[in-house]
């Protein structure tokens, strides 16, 4: 059996549905290479009184859980959502198709969260991610999401690039996405553009600020990662109500 579950965004984010599954199994894993989790895994191996190892990129994306699950009730636990990263739901498709049990336990994730800063979810377009320059290359297509989005009135969520000890801040996030704006020059973001700064959605030290570019580079309140960026589209009357709590 291969339970994949959902840690939420925090510690308190954790069901009992989740609970009773990890205390079922033989042996749980662990992945943060997609996300990291602002929660404690000390503190919940010791409310399951069972080990949680954490897994490699290779090990998640290998055959290494459905061999595990067709011996023995495994769980693969994972930051916010389950099925928010397509390699999870391809574990699930991989093991149902080897006629494994498999159950799906939900939880918070960013993609409802960020419904905190009254923005409307319905109103947003294509997610992006936005990655760390490589030598030579810097990735454009984020840039070409927010330009089509804002071409349709539809708000921008841009998730930020985890490495494996790093993870990107929101003022490196928008000096990348301005360098991209002086090579494409498609009037998508400026140093005087507004943009919504969210730092730690879900945890207790949570911080929304919606001001413009320039200030948010500047501002050290919206550096602590993880963090997600917010570039919005046409805004209706209620919208504007929200984001003026965030000025």
């Amino acid at each position: 059996m291969l339970y994949l579950i959902g840690l939420g965004l925090a510690d308190d984010d954790i069901t009992v549905k989740a609970l009773r599954a990890m205390k079922k199994c033989d042996a749980i894993y662990c992945e943060f290479y997609t996300n990291k989790w602002m929660g404690d895994l000390k503190k919940l191996e010791k409310n399951v009184k069972k080990e949680i190892n954490i897994l490699p990129r290779e090990n998640v994306e290998s055959d290494f859980l459905i061999k595990e699950a067709q011996k023995k009730d495994v769980a693969l636990l994972v930051s916010g959502d389950p099925l928010t990263a397509t390699t999870h739901f391809e574990l699930v498709l991989q093991a149902r198709l080897k006629g494994i049990g498999c159950e799906i336990v939900h939880a918070p994730s960013i993609y409802t969260a960020v419904a905190d800063t009254g923005l409307q979810l319905y109103k947003f377009g294509r997610t992006t991610t936005l990655v760390y320059q490589e030598k030579n290359f810097l990735p454009s297509s984020p840039y070409d999401v927010v330009a089509m989005n804002k071409s349709i009135g539809l708000h921008t969520l841009v998730l930020l690039d985890v490495k494996k000890k790093k993870q990107m801040t929101l003022k490196d996030a928008l000096n990348l996405l301005l360098k991209i704006e002086s090579e494409k020059k498609k009037h998508v973001i400026s140093k005087q553009t507004n943009v919504l700064a969210c730092c730690r959605l879900g945890g207790k030290d949570a911080v929304i600020k919606y001001d413009t570019v320039e200030n948010i580079i500047k501002d050290r309140s919206v550096q602590k990662t993880p963090a997600v960026l917010v570039i919005t589209g046409t805004l209706n009357f209620k919208e504007e109500e929200a984001l003026d709590l965030w000025k």
